[in-house]
């Protein structure tokens, strides 16, 4: 979880920019279903897996 509203910012700012790169591939032609795109979706998913810790439990952690 995020201490303070500058690693909180950090978080959505990380989800953005996953995005981002993943539109700039799509338009460029990339195809999402393609080996290239392997990195582009691990970073987003973990990008935006720990921005949704900040609200429930991080989907990716295993409850214990």
């Amino acid at each position: 979880m995020a201490t303070d509203i500058q690693q909180f910012q950090f978080k959505v700012n990380r989800a953005h920019s996953a995005r981002i790169a993943a539109e700039k591939f799509v338009l460029a032609g990339g195809d999402l279903k393609s080996i290239e795109a392997v990195p582009l979706g691990v970073e987003m998913i973990a990008a935006w897996d720990d921005l949704v810790a900040e609200f429930v439990r991080p989907i990716l952690t295993e409850n214990k």
